[in-house]
């Protein structure tokens, strides 16, 4: 048996060579990596591998590694070479049979083809023809046999601005530098400031070579398409070609590094020249665009949505082609979506295609036509400018359309004085909060204080007949005079009394008044005992009586005025109060939805104006708006049958799978109010001894009720929203073209962790993106 398992081994084939590639399909400047593995049983004889031919191939660099292996009770080792290679142009590729030799041994492999493909346009291929000529064309600079040489060329080098440059570097290698190079060098391309940049990938290796003055060049390219943003001059920094050169040929010779740069160059940038009858122009510029509107087939009902798109499509920087404008009718509410481009080429000319995308609903049944809409460029080819139109738009909304209710089936609305609770504890100002917090304890104090020193009570309390001092007697003579002559702190001497006349006042009292006023003011600001205080007091209190007297039919007449006009714009509001309502019921449901939108934004403490918003946006189609604003009205009343039935009949998946969406049992308000009533309740009856012991549960319940309302208003204050439409992009960078992460279904709550313009940072408690602000309403 051991005799057998020898003679197996000794069978075995002593060298075993494989190479494969990772990819036998590939693009033009694409790398790709062959791996060559060589396993030896053959003793201690070194393995020699050959490197292959290759064609289409450029070598970049190789990796070798070793390791010794046990097979069998026999040791092998297994060499492993990993060699970089760079398509260089289309078509195909072949790395040649790998030799592989240990000791008298020698094995090779078979051929390895590869496919190599141009990416699809010119922008990711080859060079365009017409960059190519111009490179074959263009004028060698002073050139050294002995020195690398950069250049810039820019076609044309005087433009219009929104034309297109085409920004070519050029890198000369003398052909005895070139052929030193272990790896292809390194071209970057030249600073720019004030323009718009597409960079276009050239061939990895040598372009083409050229004889000049009987030495050859072998040059290495690349390429730019540039659109200048401004008119003037556009200056162009240097670039820069890197690349190493083995000090010595020995193969393990050190590389010394070189750099070298080309000079800056300056663009000549013309402005369009001013646009004459053509309206709407602003700043778009090209080459034979085309404009159209795309519209859905059929009726747009009531309560659905239709995607419009504006499409331009020609040659030009399309990411600059500001957006249409389109006069949508009443009765249609259009909101902007994404804005889309794609990029490609034809005959070497940058262009594409960008669209710009509505979602439009309608408001009402009916015909709404929106008109031609128009689109002004500047044609840089012809340098005229152009007014494009495309045809009309027509959206027609039948009467009766899904997603109306029915009139018998029309919700009923809530009345506003049944949210009492909110009501009440909303009208308390922050003072109030703060007198019915306080008041209590210290008239507990105050009470305890007057027990524990009852010899001094009543010493404070000025008598009735002890007359005013001088100050307070100030304060009122001028609260009489405000009510007579506005601004009379203004008015001094004559001025004053012209005034009193002026309102009524007889001339001698006037006068005298105004005498008065002024010796007031000099016994309290002047030099001290310049006037009696007693003969003053009594003079003052008798003009007083006397102004007071001259100006009680004044008084009355003004207080019956004024009562007439709060009386008149209670009424009026009164009035208004009831219109969104008799909207509603008529059938006029849009006005009234914005009614009731603005008494929630006024009041927004009021659950029936919520719930009253919501019905009306839930009757029009706009469930998830409704939606919101019913949980609005629910976190304000969570008890109320009426909104939880609405809430349990909305046509819509569950809003709350990730907990964002709360309803506590006890709303804050009502929280509120219990805290108060307890808090009076424990402290009256410590005040007035009526069962103190309950006053600690009660005053601990008011505590308890506190912190509950605390911590749900928090909880409420986070900026939650709801997702408008079905799959809805949760995009990773906040702008349209940028991919998304999942999409998000209707009415999935978010909450908003940050804003940046049009763009919110939301998170649904998985994954955190960027959705548009149309694309959200808040709770």
């Amino acid at each position: 048996m051991v005799t057998l398992l020898l003679w197996a081994v000794l069978l075995l084939p002593q060298l075993q060579v494989s190479a494969h590639v990772d990819r036998n399909e590939v693009l033009v400047g694409e790398e790709l990596t062959l791996t060559i593995t060589v396993e030896g049983r053959g003793g201690p004889a070194p393995v020699e591998i050959e490197d292959p031919d290759l064609v289409n191939l450029e070598f970049l660099g190789s990796r070798d590694q070793s390791r010794v292996q046990m097979q069998d009770g026999t040791p092998a080792r297994i060499t492993t070479r990993e060699v970089t290679l760079r398509a260089v142009r289309p078509g195909t590729a072949s790395v040649g049979a790998v030799r592989v030799r240990q000791g008298d041994e020698e094995l090779e492999t078979a051929p390895i083809a590869i496919t190599v493909n141009a990416p699809a346009g010119d922008l990711g291929g080859g060079m365009a023809e017409s960059v190519e000529m111009l490179v074959r064309e263009s004028v060698a600079p002073e050139l050294d046999r002995e020195q690398v040489s950069l250049v810039v060329l820019a076609a044309p080098e005087s433009v219009v601005l929104g034309q297109q440059v085409d920004l070519v570097v050029v890198a000369w290698f003398p052909r005895t530098i070139r052929a030193r190079l272990r790896n292809p060098p390194t071209l970057e391309s030249p600073s720019l400031r004030g323009a718009w940049t597409y960079d276009r990938p050239a061939p990895a290796g040598v372009l083409l070579s050229r004889q000049v003055r009987g030495d050859w060049f072998d040059l290495y390219v690349l390429h730019q398409v540039i659109f200048p943003l401004a008119a003037g001059g556009l200056e162009i920094g240097p670039a820069k070609v890197s690349f190493s050169l083995p000090v010595s040929s020995s193969f393990l010779s050190r590389e010394l590094r070189h750099e070298v740069t080309s000079d800056p160059l300056r663009l000549a940038v013309r402005p369009p020249p001013p646009p004459r009858g053509v309206p709407g122009f602003h700043g778009a510029a090209g080459s034979d665009l085309e404009f159209r509107v795309e519209v859905p087939p059929g009726e747009l009902r009531l309560g659905d949505a239709a995607i419009v798109r504006a499409v331009l499509r020609g040659r030009g920087n399309v990411a600059l082609w500001p957006e249409p404008e389109l006069e949508w009718p009443l009765g249609l509410r259009a909101y902007p979506q994404e804005v889309s481009l794609s990029i490609d080429t034809d005959g070497g000319l940058v262009g594409g295609e960008k669209r710009f995308e509505y979602l439009v609903v309608a408001d009402s049944a009916g015909t709404h036509r929106v008109p031609a809409p128009s689109y002004a460029y500047f044609d840089v080819g012809a340098g005229t400018h152009v007014e494009l139109r495309a045809a009309p738009v027509e959206f027609v909304t039948p009467s009766g359309a899904a997603g109306v209710m029915p009139v018998e089936t029309v919700p009923r609305l809530m009345d506003a004085a049944r949210s009492s609770t909110e009501l009440l504890v909303g009208r308390v100002s922050r003072l109030g909060w703060i007198v019915l917090i306080l008041a209590p304890p210290l008239a507990a104090l105050v009470l305890r204080t007057r027990r524990r020193w009852p010899r001094y009570r009543g010493r404070a309390a000025v008598p009735e007949s002890e007359p005013m001092p001088l100050a307070a007697l100030e304060i009122e003579f001028g609260v009489v005079l405000e009510g007579l002559v506005p601004a009379e702190r203004l008015r001094g001497g004559d001025g004053l009394a012209d005034a009193l006349r002026a309102a009524g006042v007889e001339a001698p009292l006037a006068a005298h008044a105004a005498r008065v006023r002024d010796r007031l003011r000099q016994a309290l600001y002047g030099p001290q005992g310049s006037t009696d205080p007693d003969e003053l007091t009594a003079e003052v209190s008798e003009v007083l009586r006397a102004l007071r007297a001259a100006a009680g039919p004044t008084r009355s007449t003004s207080g019956t005025a004024a009562g007439a006009a709060l009386a008149l714009l209670f009424v009026t509001a009164a009035a208004h109060a009831q219109a969104p309502e008799r909207l509603y019921e008529a059938g006029a449901v849009r006005p009234a939805a914005d009614s009731f939108a603005r008494r929630a934004a006024s009041d927004p403490s009021t659950a029936a104006h919520w719930y009253n918003l919501g019905a009306a946006l839930d009757r029009i189609g706009e469930d998830v708006r409704a939606r919101a604003a019913w949980l609005r009205a629910a976190q304000l009343a969570p008890r109320d049958e009426t909104i939880r039935r609405a809430l349990d009949a909305a046509r819509l998946p569950d809003a709350a799978p990730s907990g964002l969406i709360w309803i506590a049992p006890i709303s804050p308000t009502e929280a509120v109010a219990l805290a108060a009533l307890c808090w009076l309740l424990g402290w009256g009856l410590l005040l007035f001894k009526v069962r103190p012991r309950r006053a600690a549960p009660l005053l601990l319940l008011a505590l308890a009720a506190s912190a509950y309302a605390w911590s749900v208003s928090g909880r409420y204050a986070r900026p939650v929203a709801l997702v408008l439409l079905e799959e809805t992009p949760l995009r990773e960078a906040p702008y349209g073209p940028a991919g998304a992460a999942r999409e998000l279904g209707r009415a999935a709550p978010v909450i908003i962790e940050d804003e940046r313009g049009p763009w919110l940072l939301v998170s649904d408690g998985v994954d955190r993106g960027w959705l548009l602000r149309s694309e959200l309403v808040r709770l």
